[in-house]
């Protein structure tokens, strides 16, 4: 099944971002075949108060033929993307409080898509900051991105912290692709001025009160130049709007330059004045007399613009003003060092090829997916779920491939427990899953409560579910024991049910078991293992007289009575060996006789433990007796890999799960007490034999049975999960 086709997706929270992003937009739209989708959030029309830049989205959507829609959370986003794939661009997302909107929705995007953070201004947050921001925000900023784009080389963005620094693609000013598609029209009114404010800067309001002395001169100066009959054009800041949000009063010679900045000619002004502010990069790079200002104390960062002519006073703005009029010649040059100095790529084509260079290469199956986030729904942290996820998911988890998140029965029903009357089992269902956000979901032997509303609201969130089962859940036998009531309440086999006839993929452990769902009608979605349990040489195999039978199980007891018989007539023709009991079962009244010789090891119910109290055993000979009822043969044969796993040899029953195991060599079948009283009494007169036994079984284990075969198979069930569930989601 092929992939869906790639769809590239822009966040839009700040004002600026509009800027920043739109000429990415209008490249990709014209140079790509890629579907785009521009999402501003729930934000950022109270940040627009006038609607014009709603309105320069709606415009952009039409012109690069793409979808415009909004969202309101994490979760919004996580639910739009989620069964797709693409790049997701923001202009604006740190772990800074100012950036957590962009923030927190990159961390909620699906792990099949790339995210794209973009350096938004020439000194930036987390790339190079100035001393104000440094003040302000600290060295330590982070972010979720994937991939940072910046405006110039690695070695310029002095900020930017070590883990982040493999992230980084030297893209260069995305502004500069305007030109690509506006072109300079002959300026009129060569006489006028440009004075840009950034007065909502943290840079104008941290060492000083800025804001106040920046008015003043701004209006001294205006009043200068309406003396010499002149005007001079104001521009407020795209996202700050100071002057306006202010009402601050200005001189009469003071006309408005509030458009968006790629929908302003630059070059029909004849010089540009500005506070430390991006803005001076696209005045240099439309090349006209620039001056940066700096407070009369110099306590301002002007660093980063250092080489550009520089004012302070109204005298300063005046003579600037004059000589940029008369000679522009010596300003351009000096801002030609300028750009050189700051190693920006100005040319459109140099960006746009880079920009077109790093889509491609993002979206290629080269590129690595960031971690897979997957959701473990179990009854609790059994050993089913051990088994067959977090243990062999535990080198992905590690390798920062996969992040498990794991909800327990105890966890749902507490989330039910607290919920009021009139609370809703989808707003149930939607808290329990939001905290993971997952990728896909894993439904491990689940039966209990909210099963429905679990899985519907997963694939309402376009969330692959898939259900691994190793038993035949809806025919426990009373065999087992107790659990069998506990196991046959409706409300479990009806859990049981919902997840059969609903989930996109139902893992069994076995073929059996699979030829089992089948019959019961649960054919179309059903795909088996090959591995159920892995294992890995423990205790090597070695020669050595037998002295110790072990057994290891629970709920057992028909299985341990069906051995009794062989077991007491070994015991009596053996007085060197014993026999040990692993588990919740009891020892059989009838070999408590053997005193001493016999020995019951309580059951460790936490899996790790159990895994470590188990390796401690030394038995030479395991047995593994199984009735072949209906509900035993498709169970697997998790008994052979643990016993073989600690050099043990291996006597089962045959016709169950473990005929193919024991193939080859790798153990013994038995039918009958007959059969499992010559087969230990074999073993334990020919110890050259038992060890032949252990050496082949192990060595079939590191073949067949190894982790890595399990992990394989198992992110081979999560891709086909994913891709059974693509059709129902589109």
């Amino acid at each position: 099944m092929s992939q869906p086709q790639a769809l590239l997706v822009f966040l839009f929270d700040l004002i600026q971002d509009i800027n920043v992003l739109r000429p990415i937009v209008r490249v990709l739209a014209q140079e790509t075949p890629y579907k785009i989708l521009l999402l501003r959030s729930n934000k950022l029309p109270r940040r627009d108060r006038t609607g014009v830049w709603q309105a320069e989205l709606a415009e952009l959507a039409s012109l690069s033929m793409a979808e415009l829609g909004a969202f309101d959370s994490p979760r919004a986003v996580y639910e739009r993307l989620q069964g797709g794939r693409g790049l997701v661009f923001s202009a604006s997302e740190t772990d800074l409080p100012a950036h957590e909107t962009n923030h927190e929705a990159f961390k909620a995007v699906p792990n099949t898509y790339v995210r794209v953070t973009v350096q938004h201004g020439h000194e930036c947050v987390g790339f190079r900051q100035n001393v104000e921001q440094t003040i302000a925000h600290g060295e330590s900023v982070r972010f979720a991105a994937d991939v940072l784009c910046g405006w110039g080389p690695l070695e310029s963005m002095t900020h930017l912290v070590s883990s982040e620094r493999t992230k980084f693609v030297e893209l260069g000013p995305p502004m500069v692709l305007d030109r690509l598609y506006n072109r300079r029209r002959a300026g009129e009114g060569q006489k006028v001025g440009l004075v840009c404010e950034n007065l909502h800067s943290v840079r104008m309001r941290t060492t000083g009160d800025f804001q106040t002395a920046y008015i003043d001169t701004i209006r001294k100066f205006a009043a200068s130049q309406a003396e010499a009959g002149r005007r001079v054009a104001l521009r407020p800041h795209p996202g700050g709007q100071f002057v306006l949000k202010n009402n601050v009063e200005l001189p009469g010679n003071l006309d408005l330059a509030n458009a968006a900045m790629y929908k302003t000619d630059l070059a029909r002004f004849a010089y540009g004045i500005s506070a430390p502010s991006s803005v001076l990069i696209d005045m240099v790079m439309a090349d006209i007399p620039t001056a940066v200002w700096q407070d009369a104390d110099g306590q301002i960062d002007t660093s980063g613009y250092a080489g550009l002519a520089k004012v302070s006073s109204v005298e300063d703005w005046i003579a600037f003003a004059e000589d940029a009029v008369a000679d522009p010649a010596p300003f351009r040059a000096r801002q030609q060092e300028f750009l050189e100095r700051s190693h920006l790529s100005v040319a459109p084509e140099v960006v746009r090829d880079r920009l077109l260079s790093l889509v491609q290469g993002l979206l290629s199956e080269r590129v690595k997916a960031r971690p897979r986030r997957v959701l473990l729904i179990a009854n609790g942290v059994i050993p089913t779920l051990k088994i067959s996820f977090i243990k062999p998911l535990e080198p992905m988890v590690d390798a920062g491939l996969v992040e498990l998140t794991v909800l327990t029965e105890a966890d749902i029903k507490t989330a039910l427990g607290k919920a009021n009357p009139v609370t809703t089992e989808t707003s149930i269902a939607r808290a329990l899953v939001d905290p993971s956000m997952p990728d896909l979901a894993v439904f491990c032997r689940y039966s209990g409560p909210l099963a429905a509303g679990l899985m519907a609201e997963l694939k309402a969130s376009n969330v692959p579910v898939m259900l691994h089962i190793d038993d035949d859940l809806l025919h426990v036998p009373p065999e087992i024991g107790p659990k069998h009531v506990e196991h046959n309440r409706p409300e479990r086999t009806g859990a049981v049910r919902t997840l059969l006839q609903g989930a996109d993929l139902v893992y069994a452990s076995t073929e059996k078991l699979q030829q089992r769902l089948a019959a019961l009608g649960f054919s179309e979605r059903v795909s088996a293992g090959a591995v159920y349990c892995s294992g890995e040489v423990a205790v090597p195999a070695e020669r050595s007289d037998v002295t110790v039978i072990g057994f290891m199980g629970n709920d057992k007891a028909p299985e341990l009575e069906d051995l009794v018989p062989a077991l007491v007539e070994i015991l009596d023709a053996n007085p060197q060996v014993r026999f040990e009991l692993f588990g919740s079962m009891a020892m059989p009244s009838e070999l408590q006789s053997f005193g001493n010789r016999v020995h019951a090891i309580p059951r460790v119910s936490d899996y790790d433990a159990f895994v470590e109290t188990f390796r401690q055993l030394r038995w030479q000979i395991g047995l593994a007796p199984l009735r072949p009822t209906p509900f035993n043969v498709v169970k697997a044969d998790t008994k052979w890999v643990d016993y073989t796993s600690i050099g043990t040899a291996v006597i089962a029953s045959a016709g169950t799960a473990y005929d193919r195991c024991c193939a080859d060599g790798c153990g013994l079948l038995v039918e009958d007490t007959a059969g499992w009283r010559v087969a230990l009494q074999s073993l334990i007169d020919d110890p050259d034999r038992r060890v032949t036994i252990v050496k082949a079984a192990q060595r079939k284990l590191a073949q067949d049975y190894s982790p890595w075969a399990l992990t394989r198979q198992v992110l081979e069930k999560f891709d086909l999960a994913t891709r059974m569930a693509a059709p129902s989601r589109a």
